[in-house]
């Protein structure tokens, strides 16, 4: 099975992406409890909870972005590069979670492809361990395939996606801007006094000597 940083998903804890075939494909993201069996097993098989489901088109646009993040990483790791297969794919656990923060922002219908880009940027920009972060927000609110654009999914979109052509209003808009009312400024007034003192005072005494006689 082709992979990314996992040799074994049956004893790895471990995300399995799968896509699906015919005119409804889709792209499932499991994420995998691997573990070793026990002497007293002569087969097991690892606990799996569904995380997301989407339309392989919107897999399509962002899958590559997903290979080139994760091979610069495994190369500087000193690790073998991975590759995505054309029906399943073991990920490493922290790749899986980067995985699935991006994927849960785009995932449903109605998100255009200009926020598909935006939201791809903007992953980007995130530490591995801020999408880490994410992810476990996310996971443990609204986690499951079947809870699209809830809670925490539906603040992913709202974040990554933020920055298309239709947001430039409300990045370069200030609303609400003004000031209080103004306050007379005590220290300047005193030192305008001090000053204006000085001035009253007249000059200053000068000892003027004698010419000797």
């Amino acid at each position: 099975m082709p992979n990314f940083d996992c040799a074994d998903i049956y004893q790895e804890h471990a995300f399995l992406v799968e896509l699906t075939k015919g005119r409804d494909a889709k792209v499932q993201v499991f994420e995998v409890y691997g573990r070793a069996p026990t002497a007293r097993e002569p087969e097991w098989a690892p606990e799996t909870i569904l995380r997301c489901e989407a339309e392989k088109a919107v897999w399509d646009a962002i899958s590559a972005e997903f290979r080139t993040e994760f091979n610069r990483r495994l190369k500087q790791d000193d690790k073998p590069v991975g590759r995505w297969g054309s029906d399943q794919t073991a990920v490493q656990r922290l790749f899986g979670k980067e995985l699935l923060v991006l994927l849960w922002a785009v995932e449903l219908p109605d998100v255009r492809e200009e926020e598909i880009g935006v939201a791809i940027r903007n992953w980007h920009g995130l530490k591995p361990e801020e999408r880490w972060w994410l992810y476990t927000m996310t996971a443990a609110a609204t986690g499951l395939a079947h809870q699209a654009g809830m809670g925490w999914r539906g603040a992913l979109r709202q974040a990554l996606c933020f920055g298309t052509r239709n947001d430039a209003f409300h990045l370069g808009a200030v609303t609400g801007r003004g000031k209080l009312e103004p306050r007379e400024n005590s220290a300047f007034a005193e030192a305008k006094t001090k000053k204006k003192s000085r001035k009253d005072e007249g000059p200053g005494l000068f000892f003027v000597p004698t010419p000797a006689e």
